[in-house]
């Protein structure tokens, strides 16, 4: 059966990633030295296949705001992707991403409308259209200055794409989130006199208290003399007193029915408050419609017991103005709130969950995750991985105050470790054939190797040749050392019968290879050539100058 795909220029032709090792560099290691967090420099392509193997189905939570190929040149993104190459780029990227992703994990892809459509289908065909949840509209820029003067129509939306790996193991109650809102005005009255008995209560309009608080005689008053006073005051004023704050609602349905003779007695004594008999809702009544206290609207957000409503896909409420600052970085047009992370985050993890941002740009995400105690990964190709996220995220343990850390609590604490993307292993001599590139030491050879034939580098202390092991129990040698028949009888006697040994060197006795049944050798680099494609540094999307097309070739796809 066929299925709906987008294609482009290239699709189905991409290389097979280098699955290059990391190179920890502990000089640029920060804070607590047992912390598993991770800061990784070099191409997030590379980077994201370097982490495939050992992190494969480990991630809660993937953010990702990508270069938005709109045709405008950053400081530090080159934006201007021909349509079809930047489709291929990402289709590797989400496949990758969604491997790394546990069952229950989500991915969200922060976006504008030059892609966003493209990249929902793409999405669809890497992830599943049924494990698609929402496209969430996050408002950015505001409509002042020469951009509203724009011939279109005002730009101020940003598309998050928000999918999960498995929407059968995606148990998260998103309902059970709430954004702040503004004093509802329908909350207009206030009780008095609550120190007596509930049959002597009284009640004024909220804005009339507030006025004389003032120094005024009424709202109709304060309002003319200060409006904006008078709001914040009655905002304020809710608040402090939701226990006695309220409005009234209309009761319907079956709660109608069973309280309507109640009902009608409070309709007939308006001045007083009524009761139903025996209520198993503890419903008061006022003028034949029931109480609702303002305290019922208030939810406990960031340690405050604020007005709220439920979360919507529409995030309006997350301000855009005085980024320039946060974090203590400067990155122009590129930054993200912190709250807009710290929503996504707070939205699908929980403490110790795993936070992955293979566009880490500032480093907002890493920081973000950081105070919230989220492990994490991130990932940035740019010279501002030491100039910004590494400056950043060492303020973030150190105690930094902006952002989200009054919101969280946060005092400092934590660290994380810093890595290289290894070169590439396979390079050219004089006379353009492969051979092992002379950066890498014995040690690191043996990790690549491994890595390339799908085992984990994990020296045995006490067994020389097991230098690695696979999911199912078979182990990897690799020397630089000629490989003799003596030498792999001594090996053989000492391997199990239900032991596989797969040994890697340049070079060995003949017929070696078929010696044993449960120990396969073979030559390096020979055996790993058609791996992967070696010697590509660089799979970035900041590319600025796509191949040209065969135009013979475009002309007859059009004719077919």
């Amino acid at each position: 059966m066929q299925k709906l795909e987008l294609t482009w220029i290239g699709k189905g032709d991409e290389p097979v990633v280098e699955p290059r090792i990391l190179l920890h560099d502990a000089s640029k290691d920060y804070g607590d030295p047992a912390a598993d967090n991770m800061l990784i420099h070099g191409d997030n392509l590379l980077a994201l296949k370097a982490l495939e193997q050992e992190f494969a189905g480990r991630v809660k939570c993937i953010y990702i705001d990508p270069p938005f190929n709109t045709g405008s040149a950053f400081e530090h993104y080159d934006d201007n992707l021909e349509h079809s190459i930047w489709l291929g780029l990402m289709h590797q990227r989400f496949q990758i991403l969604r491997n790394l992703l546990c069952d229950s994990g989500v991915l969200f892809v922060n976006l504008d409308d030059s892609e966003a459509s493209y990249a929902k289908v793409l999405l669809d065909e890497v992830f599943g259209r049924r494990n698609y949840l929402n496209e969430i509209i996050v408002a950015t820029n505001k409509s002042f200055g020469f951009k509203s003067t724009s011939d279109g129509i005002f730009k101020q939306a940003n598309h998050i794409l928000f999918y999960t790996k498995d929407k059968a193991a995606f148990n998260i109650n998103i309902n059970a989130m709430y954004i702040e809102k503004g004093y509802d005005e329908q909350y207009k009255w206030v009780f008095e006199n609550c120190e007596k008995s509930e049959e002597h209560w009284t009640w004024r309009n909220i804005k009339d208290v507030v006025a004389e608080k003032m120094g005024l005689n009424n709202a109709r008053e304060a309002a003319r003399h200060d409006s904006d006073a008078l709001a914040e005051g009655v905002s304020a004023f809710a608040l402090e007193n939701a226990d006695r704050v309220f409005r009234t609602a209309s009761v319907t349905g079956g709660a109608l029915l069973k309280r309507k003779n109640t009902i009608a007695i409070s309709k007939q004594n308006r001045d007083r408050i009524i009761r139903h008999p025996n209520d198993d809702m503890d419903y008061m009544f006022i003028g034949g419609e029931r109480v609702i206290y303002y305290k019922e609207r208030l939810r406990e957000l960031d340690g405050l017991w604020l007005p709220a409503e439920v979360i919507t896909d529409i995030w309006s409420d997350i301000s855009i103005e005085g980024l320039a600052k946060e974090g203590g970085v400067d990155f122009p047009r590129g930054k993200k709130p912190e709250k807009l992370i710290q929503r996504c985050v707070e939205l699908t993890t929980n403490p110790g969950d795993l936070v992955l941002d293979s566009f880490l740009g500032s480093g907002t995400t890493a920081a973000v995750a950081h105070k919230m105690g989220r492990q994490y990964i991130g990932i940035e190709l740019g010279e501002h991985c030491y100039t910004h996220c590494l400056p950043r995220l060492k303020a973030v343990v150190d105690g930094e105050q902006g952002g989200i850390s009054k919101a969280q609590n946060w005092q400092g604490g934590g660290g994380f470790k810093f890595y290289e993307l290894a070169p590439t292993l396979i390079v050219k001599d004089a006379h353009g054939q492969p051979i092992i590139n002379d950066k890498y030491n014995a040690q690191m050879l043996v990790a690549a190797i491994a890595k390339l034939n799908g085992y984990d580098y994990a020296p045995d202390a006490e067994v020389f040749w097991k230098q690695g092991k696979s999911q199912v129990g078979s182990y990897i040698f690799v020397t630089t050392e000629y490989i003799t028949a003596a030498q792999l009888d001594d090996i053989s006697r000492d391997l199990p019968e239900y032991e596989r040994l797969l040994i890697c060197a340049p070079a060995f006795d003949i017929g070696l290879g078929k010696r044993y049944e449960n120990i396969n050798v073979r030559k390096i680099p020979q055996s790993v050539l058609d791996k992967c494609e070696y010697g590509a540094d660089n799979y970035n999307l900041n590319i600025v100058n796509p191949p040209e097309l065969d135009e013979d070739e475009w002309e007859d796809g059009e004719d077919a």
